[in-house]
Order: structure tokens, then sequence, then C-alpha cells
């Protein structure tokens, strides 16, 4: 199809063309910035669309519309934006959203054809409606996701696979402790143990993959604080960073109902206990407890040891660790399930007399979307 624009575009893409320096900045961009006008048709763009679109002169893609551009298969019919499978692209809809003067952001997966080869893309296209020289238009970025599908979809069925083989050999242990005697049989004890804690380290890493993308589902029941804080004590006291160190509930410790997502309380709770077990030295003691505080309940969890000044700062922030690269997640998952899913806070105090402290409080009514007004004032005063 030759692309002859119209005078009206070469007269749209001489306004932004005018705009002082306005190419330059575009061009340092690493997405695809493209602008379109009020028939979708491409009036500016950026370096980085012409590398994503393949064969043609650069000239040759003012006037054409984005699928057009891109040699998707659906606008070969009749153009992009007129066959049935433009209905449900995810670039049509977001730019028809610009139209309307909404912002917008939707994934779209086209195939192409560029000479012999089929493509398959994976796209996310963000919409802005601007205004230029009287006239509507629509700016868009376009950011290939193909690399972070593929790495998504690459951890889901991993983790799908080595959790089936980890939960058989759990299995498979527990069967062959009860079928042998004496010292087969503790050796089979501790290899379910090994295998129940890969799980378990598997599944946390499940949940926190799924709690970045705002897709763990929460599931809210009546419990008890007492029955989760025993379960996750007696959990961890067979991890290997728990030998010859004490964990004790404490005497004053609460046994409160509550209605909350048990799962990902066990999962912020084990944290705290790991956490404090790697930052304590064999023969000390770790505590943790749990407060009524009216409304809401508090567990706690503290370690005889006080946290280096370089440290403190720096607690919560993603893959930090005092244990080396590629560790760090602790108390970041911590505050992430905490803030985002219980609707509470994490926050701590340290201390030469007292040592470290964690504290997670959460509302004893949880509902989804409310959080509890007074909470993260009353930990930021905690910590204080």
């Amino acid at each position: 199809m030759k692309n002859r624009f119209s005078q009206q575009v070469h007269g749209q893409a001489q306004t932004f063309a005018s705009f002082a320096h306005f190419r330059e900045i575009l061009d340092s961009c690493p997405y695809v910035t493209i602008v379109l006008n009020a028939r979708r048709q491409i009036v500016f763009f950026n370096r980085a669309l012409a590398a994503l679109a393949g064969p043609f002169e650069e000239s040759a893609l003012f006037g054409r519309k984005f699928g057009d551009a891109m040699q998707c298969d659906h606008a070969e019919g009749g153009g992009c934006g007129t066959t049935e499978g433009c209905q449900t692209c995810g670039a049509f809809l977001a730019v028809e959203e610009g139209l309307k003067g909404l912002a917008a952001s939707k994934e779209c997966r086209l195939i192409r054809k560029v000479g012999c080869t089929t493509e398959s893309l994976e796209i996310q296209v963000s919409v802005s409606p601007i205004v230029a020289g009287g006239e509507r238009f629509v700016a868009c970025y376009v950011r290939d996701i193909s690399g972070e599908k593929r790495k998504e979809a690459l951890e889901r069925i991993f983790i799908h696979d080595i959790l089936n083989s980890a939960t058989g050999v759990e299995l498979l242990a527990g069967a062959l402790k009860c079928m042998v005697e004496g010292d087969a049989s503790s050796f089979a004890g501790q290899i379910r143990a090994c295998a129940t804690q890969m799980v378990e380290e598997i599944n946390s890493q499940k949940q926190l993959l799924a709690a970045e993308k705002d897709e763990l589902a929460v599931s809210i029941v009546p419990l008890t604080t007492g029955s989760v804080i025993r379960e996750v004590v007696e959990g961890t006291r067979g991890s290997a960073l728990a030998q010859g160190r004490a964990l004790q509930v404490a005497a004053d410790s609460h046994d409160v109902t509550i209605e909350s997502d048990p799962s990902i309380l066990r999962r912020v709770l084990r944290n705290m206990l790991l956490n404090a077990l790697e930052a304590s030295h064999p023969g000390e003691t770790i505590e943790v407890g749990c407060r009524d505080r009216g409304d809401e309940v508090e567990f706690w969890v503290n370690n005889p040891g006080m946290m280096p000044e370089p440290v403190r700062l720096q607690i919560f922030q993603k893959s930090f660790s005092t244990k080396g690269a590629g560790r760090g997640l602790g108390t970041y998952s911590m505050r992430l399930f905490s803030e985002r899913y219980l609707k509470g806070a994490v926050t701590f105090r340290s201390t030469k007399s007292e040592g470290t402290r964690f504290l997670a409080r959460y509302p004893k009514q949880l509902r989804a979307g409310v959080r509890s007004k007074s909470l993260q004032a009353d930990c930021q005063s905690a910590a204080g």
C-alpha cells in the first residue's frame, strides 16, 4: 500500500517538528513514543518506532496507523482498527480511550510477518491525551514486554514443577518413616523435615511473586493469634537458622480471636522470626508474642542484638541484606504483605538495652481496602 499522507497529516507533523528539541528528547527515550491524530494516524514518532516497525523508511511511517506500521496480521484485511480482531486489541482499545480524553494503559499481543518470518510481540501501550495547535492528539508510549512475559511464564512453570517434586519427596519420606524403625526411621524423619522446609520456601517465593503483581488472593477466616504463633514457632524450630538458639512464646502473650488471612499472616510472622534468628548468635533467645490493642492486634518478635545504624536505615529496602548478594527479601516482604494485603503496618525499634524488636499491627477484622487510620501513626510512634 502506497503511503501518501494528506496535507492535514503533513501540517500536524510540522506542528510537532517545530517544537524546540522535541525530536531529540523523544529519541533519547528507549521506548517507542508516537503521536496520533484524531484518525489514529501517526503524525510524530521517535527513532525507537523505526527500529521496532521493521523495513519501513522513516518517512513512510507518517500517516500510517499503529497496526499498519507494525505490520499486524489483523491489519491486512482492511487496515488497523477495521477488523474483528481489532476489537480485542489492547493497543486499539487504549488509543480509543485516549481519543476520549482519558489516560489508559493496556497490554497488546500481535502477530506480524517481517519478510518470510512470523513474529509474536507482546507490548504495553500507555496513552495520554494532548492538545496542540487547537487539535486533539494522543501520545502513545509503547514498551516491548515479551521478555517479561516469557520470564513470568518460566517462573510459573519452574515453581509448579519444583513444588510438585518437593511435595512428592515430603510424602514419600513420611510414608518411609512409618515403614521402618530405628536409625532408618530417624533419617526418614530428617528427610521429610528438609522436604517440608523446601516446600515452605518454594511457597514463600510463589506468594511473594504473586503479591508484587497484585495477584495474591486474600482469604479471610476467623483464627486465634495464639494458634498462629505456636504453628509458626514450631515450624521455624526445624530450620537450620534455629540450631543452638531458643525460640519461645512470651509468657504475657495474648491469645486473641481475629478475622484475617492465616496464610499471609503466617508468612509475615515466619519472616520476622527468620530475620531475628539471622541477627542472633548461638545461645541467645528469640521471643515472640501478641498484644490486644482494642480494635487491633500487635505481634512482635524480639532478639537481643542491636542493629548497626547503616542496617537500620536500609532495613525495608528490597534486596538489601547483611548476608550478601541475592538476599534481602524478608523484611521487604513483611511490609509488602502487611500493608497491601493485611491492611496493617510493620516497624521496629532497636536499642542496646532492649535489643531489636519488630512490630506488626493489624485490624482485628480485616476488610478488603479498609485500613485503620491509627495503624501507621501508632507504629511510627512505637519506632521512635
